[in-house]
């Protein structure tokens, strides 16, 4: 995996000391209230985060998980996911931060780096990322917003979260749109 590096961010693999930070974080409200999490999240949640499903991803070659830190040996203060779609030349975006990270610009910061990376040639190769919002969750579409995902022409789809149909948007990020 490719570590990533910003003027203030590391992102790199979640690591075993990263489980108690994982356990914390999903216990928050607010990444439950948007973020599709096992109901309850455990500890055993957080141990098959790190254990199996990051590295699964990796070999299987579906989908990369970032660890954001503020520095090379600081605790998790968040995560990236880049999934690759269906189609190939294509990924969705998914991303968490734990609450005293929040309101500082660090997952916009992040975002750029992971976006930037994903749709480099010499990156991760995707002509496109797409960034899902459930209205309500205004601050996840104030970020794709800042990181340049754009929502123009995007019609309400029906997502499943936790079971249950919501209404969605689906903004799209171009290799030629990234900023920086």
């Amino acid at each position: 995996m490719q570590a990533l590096r910003t003027a203030r961010l590391v992102l790199d693999a979640p690591r075993e000391t990263d489980i108690p930070a994982v356990y914390e974080a999903c216990l928050d409200p607010e990444i439950a209230r948007w973020i599709p999490l096992p109901e309850p999240y455990t500890r055993e949640s957080a141990e098959f985060f790190v254990h199996s499903y990051v590295p699964h991803g990796l070999a299987s070659g579906r989908f990369t998980v970032w660890a954001i830190r503020e520095g090379e040996t600081a605790p998790l203060i968040g995560a990236v996911e880049v999934r690759r779609d269906e189609a190939g030349g294509a990924a969705s975006l998914g991303c968490w931060l734990t609450p005293s990270a929040r309101r500082r610009g660090v997952m916009t910061e992040a975002l750029t780096a992971v976006c930037s990376f994903a749709l480099s040639p010499d990156g991760l190769g995707f002509d496109r990322l797409y960034w899902e919002y459930l209205p309500g969750n205004e601050a996840s579409r104030r970020l794709a917003d800042a990181v340049g995902f754009d929502f123009s022409g995007a019609r309400p789809h029906t997502a499943d979260f936790h079971g249950e149909q919501r209404e969605a948007l689906t903004g799209v990020l171009r290799r030629d749109d990234v900023r920086g």
